[in-house]
C-alpha cells in the first residue's frame, strides 16, 4: 500500500497538472463568447433542471 502522505502529493501533483494542461490546451474565452454559452445553453438547461426536480419533489419521488 502506498503511504497517506505519498498518496496525497501525487493527487496533488496530478490535480494541478491536469489544470495547468487543460490551461494550455484550450483558448482563452471572451467575455461575450461567455456570456453567450451561459444565456443560450445554460439559463435553459438550469431551467429544465428545477422545473424537472420540482415535479421530483412534488411526486415524492427519491433519486
Amino acid at each position: 500500500l502506498i503511504p497517506g502522505a505519498v498518496w496525497f502529493v501525487g493527487k496533488t501533483f496530478f490535480v494541478v497538472f491536469l489544470l495547468m494542461w487543460l490551461r494550455w490546451t484550450f483558448p482563452r474565452l471572451r467575455i461575450d463568447q461567455i456570456l453567450s454559452l451561459e444565456w443560450k445553453y445554460l439559463v435553459p438547461f438550469t431551467m429544465v433542471n428545477l422545473v424537472l426536480m420540482a415535479v421530483c419533489v412534488a411526486m415524492g419521488w427519491t433519486l
